[in-house]
């Protein structure tokens, strides 16, 4: 039976070796050990090729390490069912996807069914608020093909204002440097 994690979000990485599935020979991860507290910050920094992405690839299950274990509050994730898991994470990628679609359908993505008010407090949380604002018809303006009509930073805005609507437990900022 899958089982729930539960409400805390204490992340942790046991001894854990991972290989590519098309570099068998070459590791990405080597007996690699990280305990996050639940509630705090964790920047993963380092040069290209230093398993950066690996991480937040197996964080999310995308793999499963070859040794060792990923635990979200003790429970292993393999454990967990793939819903449970996803429902407890939010990405805001490099690239984010946006819909040819109006600001406030792109950000209530993130809950289906959220206010007005909830998606304009997760927009100024965002601190994206402001630019949405001054848009022609602000929450309601269509941002066309992959959000064409912002800047890269305003299209990370929006993506950080979907996830947080989400409400995770566990936020992932890939190289959201420009928002």
């Amino acid at each position: 039976p899958r089982r729930e994690a539960g409400s805390g979000a204490r992340m942790a990485f046991e001894a854990v070796t991972f290989h590519y599935p098309s570099r068998p020979t070459a590791p990405a991860l080597v007996d690699f050990s990280l305990e996050i507290p639940a509630g705090r910050s964790l920047a993963l920094v380092g040069p290209s090729g230093a398993g950066k992405s690996t991480v937040f690839e197996l964080l999310q299950r995308f793999y499963d390490p070859g040794a060792g274990r990923i635990t979200l509050d003790g429970i292993d994730l393999r454990e967990l069912s793939l819903a449970d898991l996803r429902e407890q994470l939010a990405l805001v990628p490099q690239q984010p996807v946006l819909f040819s679609a109006d600001v406030r359908y792109n950000i209530a993505y993130g809950r289906p069914g959220a206010t007005d008010a909830e998606i304009e407090m997760a927009a100024r949380r965002a601190h994206a608020h402001e630019f949405i604002e001054r848009l022609p018809q602000g929450y309601g303006t269509e941002l066309g093909d992959r959000g064409v009509r912002l800047s890269g930073g305003q299209r990370q805005r929006i993506a950080l204002a979907r996830a947080i609507l989400k409400d995770p437990k566990i936020l992932l900022l890939d190289e959201a440097t420009s928002a």
